[in-house]
């Protein structure tokens, strides 16, 4: 597998976060889904992050009636919108699920929106351990 050049340095964070990941249905689906089934809460972990995207790690994957965190159907989770809050620092990512292994429990995120840019710049060019 070729090695794939990242745009901006990744940086080893472990931050809790709690995520919201908007799921996508056709328009005739929409209308028969509850409210509950358009959306899915998780407790998640940062792995790294970098100024243009993070990745997350997750301690247990949902079990939802799609089964759509297992392997065969794990591809319907990307091209979500997903929202991070992480806890500490208090900060809020918008931004699309671009890669998931569920036998991993791994999500890569590209970042679309910050809620506070200049903090998330410093926060990805801290050095590790600070």
């Amino acid at each position: 597998m070729e090695s794939v050049k990242r745009e901006y340095t990744r940086r080893q964070r472990k931050i809790k976060a709690m995520i919201t990941i908007e799921l996508e249905h056709p328009e005739g689906a929409r209308l028969s889904l509850s409210t509950r089934d358009r959306s899915f809460r998780l407790v998640a972990e940062t792995r790294d992050i970098s100024w243009g995207g993070l990745c997350l790690t997750f301690p247990v994957l949902p079990r939802d009636r799609e089964k759509r965190f297992t392997p065969p159907k794990a591809h319907s989770i990307v091209g979500n919108s997903i929202t991070v809050n992480l806890s500490w620092p208090v900060l809020t990512l918008y931004g699309e699920v671009i890669r998931f292994d569920s036998r991993d429990q791994v999500m890569a995120v590209i970042i679309t929106k910050v809620s506070d840019y200049d903090l998330w710049q410093e926060l990805c060019n801290q050095e590790p351990g600070r």
